[in-house]
């Protein structure tokens, strides 16, 4: 029989505070002596009596105090010359001999805990230890760690099977970056693929505002650094595109000043208190559209009159008896239900080229980074860029179709990124809606007496004592306006032809 074939007792485990645990050591040897085993395969066999097995030579001999190669198998032999089982410490190492008394090499659970063995020496490894390409951190007393571990070099995180953790990891509800090739967890600025990222003192990624050794940065949710413009709180501020540190002195970008507060904010237009503030995007319209019924009016009602031939340079654009009758005709030749109302079905049968939405245009928004001056100049912008164009009753662009005085103003506010909701390019094209009066009386406006007029106002007119027009004013007692069929948009004295008398007293400042 060979200790092989029977069962051995349980060994327990080495521990920090228990080193000289297990059989007595052979000798204290720079190699292992493990290494240098003699080989005693077939010189003798084995034998067991009630202490344990022990190996005897032909000669009868034994070997004791030593290790001795078997088989393939490497055996330790106490002083009394009986085979070791479980945990021994020898020549300074510690090795894990199996109930069969063979040493166990690579990897071994016992008590709860794993160990690393030198597959070559049987030594049980401590420290950081290379397994397959995969780094392992035992401790002291073997034991393989998981989790967070200081060492030397800094702390480094092990997963549960042991394996150190490179590149991002989250725990605790905390992002940590810890250096592929060596596992130490960085702290500080660290750049991953490009972007760079703040690691607190701890370790943990920072996110939002940080105040670093070369002024304040931020830090997106996702813990990139943001380099540009940035809003936050309701103010813009500018971070370096290279070094993301805030900007608090003036900038010169793209051929324009901006000016920043000690805090970092940009000083840009903002209304005063309640008046309409600027913004960067024009309320969406979803799926509202005008569909044509009596007295409805704007570039809808044209596009059909030019398809039906209607259309003239001195036509009003609205829904009238001709229209109706028209409409209705093409229906039945469309074999359409005969109701003398555009839908979208009599809509798509016209195969007018337009969508059906085609009154939803809106001119774009200036950024909100714009300043008053610039936004009062996209304001007249956008104005004199429509001169020439024609004139359509309850018509808002864009220019081949044509605006009324009104509707030219509307999306000159929103060319300057004023949005006078609930006034809406759809509404404009309604029977008995006047934009004209809407925006006279709109409350977020400012209204200051004509003769402090200034560039960029909104100046107004009355018959009958009803506002009935409104122009942009340009300043030296020009306007750009249009105001009746067969009449551009174009530039004008600031009477319009209307005369002083029929002039409002006020004039609107919608970028007070």
């Amino acid at each position: 029989p060979s200790p092989a074939t029977t069962g051995a007792p349980e060994a327990t485990a080495p521990s920090a505070s228990d080193q000289d645990r297990g059989a007595q050591a052979s000798s204290v040897a720079n190699e292992p002596p493990t290494v240098g085993a003699a080989d005693e395969t077939g010189q003798g066999a084995w034998l067991r009596d009630s202490i344990g097995w022990w190996w005897r030579r032909h000669d009868g001999t034994y070997p004791a105090g030593s290790w001795a190669r078997i088989a393939g198998s490497r055996y330790f032999f106490d002083q009394r010359g009986y085979m070791a089982t479980g945990w021994l410490r020898d020549g300074g190492h510690w090795y894990y001999l199996a109930p069969t008394g063979t040493l166990i090499g690579g990897w071994l659970k016992d008590g709860g805990a794993w160990y690393y063995l030198d597959p070559n020496t049987g030594v049980m490894a401590t420290g950081m230890v290379g397994v397959d390409g995969t780094w392992y951190c035992m401790d002291s007393s073997g034991a393989m760690r998981t989790g967070w571990a200081r060492l030397a070099d800094g702390w480094h995180y092990f997963a549960p099977s042991g394996a150190q953790i490179g590149g991002w990891l989250k725990d605790g509800g905390a992002w940590y970056y810890l250096d592929p090739n060596t596992g130490v967890m960085a702290t500080g600025m660290v750049g991953v693929d490009g972007t760079w990222y703040c690691m607190d003192s701890s370790g943990a990624m920072r996110t939002g505002w940080a105040r670093l050794a070369d002024g304040w940065h931020y830090f997106a949710p996702s813990g990139a650094q943001i380099g540009g413009w940035l809003k936050d709180g309701g103010e813009w501020y500018y971070l370096d595109p290279d070094s993301g540190i805030m900007r608090t002195t003036p900038l010169e970008l793209g051929g324009r000043r901006y000016e920043f507060n000690a805090s970092g904010a940009w000083l840009g237009y903002e209304a005063p208190a309640g008046y309409l503030q600027p913004t960067d995007h024009i309320t969406g319209l979803g799926d509202q559209t005008n569909t044509l019924t009596w007295g409805m009016n704007g570039v809808k009602v044209r596009i059909v009159q030019q398809r039906l031939g209607l259309w003239h340079a001195t036509k009003l654009a609205s829904v009238d008896a001709a229209f109706v009758s028209a409409v209705t005709n093409f229906q039945r030749r469309a074999g359409l239900s005969p109701t003398g109302v555009v839908d979208r079905a009599t809509w798509d049968a016209m195969d007018t080229g337009y969508p059906w939405t085609v009154d939803q245009y809106q001119a774009s928004p200036l950024p909100l980074t714009a300043t008053r001056s610039e936004r009062i100049e996209a304001l007249i912008g956008y104005a004199w860029n429509q001169t020439g164009s024609s004139y359509t009753w309850g018509g808002a662009g864009p220019y081949d179709l044509g605006f009324d005085c009104s509707g030219l103003v509307l999306q000159s506010l929103y060319a300057a990124g004023l949005d006078p909701q609930p006034i809406t390019v759809i509404k404009h094209g309604w029977p008995d809606y006047r934009t004209s009066q809407e925006l006279y009386a709109y409350p977020y406006f400012q209204h200051v007496p004509l003769a402090q007029r200034q560039r960029g106002d909104l100046i107004f007119y009355r018959s009958g004592g009803v506002v009935t027009h409104v122009s942009i004013y340009l300043g030296d007692d020009m306007i750009v306006h249009t105001d009746w069929m067969g009449r551009p948009a174009r530039m004008d004295h600031i009477t319009a032809s209307y005369g002083w008398a029929n002039m409002t007293p006020d004039v609107v400042r919608p970028l007070p």
